[in-house]
């Protein structure tokens, strides 16, 4: 599992906002996202299909199960090329105007057994989060 946490200046309710968002639109949270489709909305859970760029330069189309409840979503994945397992995105207030975001990545490797450590991912997904965050804080 790699995780990374950063205080962001804006009240948990509003970035609460901004996770739901995400969900439809993680283009603008998580880098090297592209061509996302919805393929089911229900109260419980959304499922969703991506194309993702990491960081060495792979690129890969999967889908996502999609669960929520107050300050948590987890994006389990559906179907991937390479990677079992999930990410967690964790809201926690610290104050009234100060909310600390935790992304944390538990994906394995299906052929390997090998655990995803690349500590980046997790970080640049955070930065790019309170990044959007801040500039549309209104």
């Amino acid at each position: 599992m790699v995780s990374h946490s950063e205080i962001v200046k804006a009240p948990i309710a509003k970035v609460w906002e901004h996770f739901i968002f995400k969900i439809d639109h993680p283009e603008n949270f998580v880098p090297g996202v592209s061509d996302v489709k919805v393929l089911e909305k229900k109260t419980d859970y959304t499922l969703r299909e991506m194309s993702i760029t990491m960081p060495d330069g792979k690129s890969f189309r999967f889908s996502e199960k999609i669960t929520h409840a107050p300050y948590w979503v987890k994006f389990l994945i559906a179907e991937h090329p390479v990677y079992s397992g999930y990410v967690d995105n964790v809201a926690e207030a610290m104050s009234d105007n100060e909310t600390k975001i935790t992304y944390s990545i538990y994906w394995t490797n299906k052929s390997t057994g090998e655990v995803f450590n690349n500590t980046d991912v997790p970080k640049n997904a955070v930065l790019k989060t309170v990044d959007f965050i801040l500039k549309h804080n209104s």
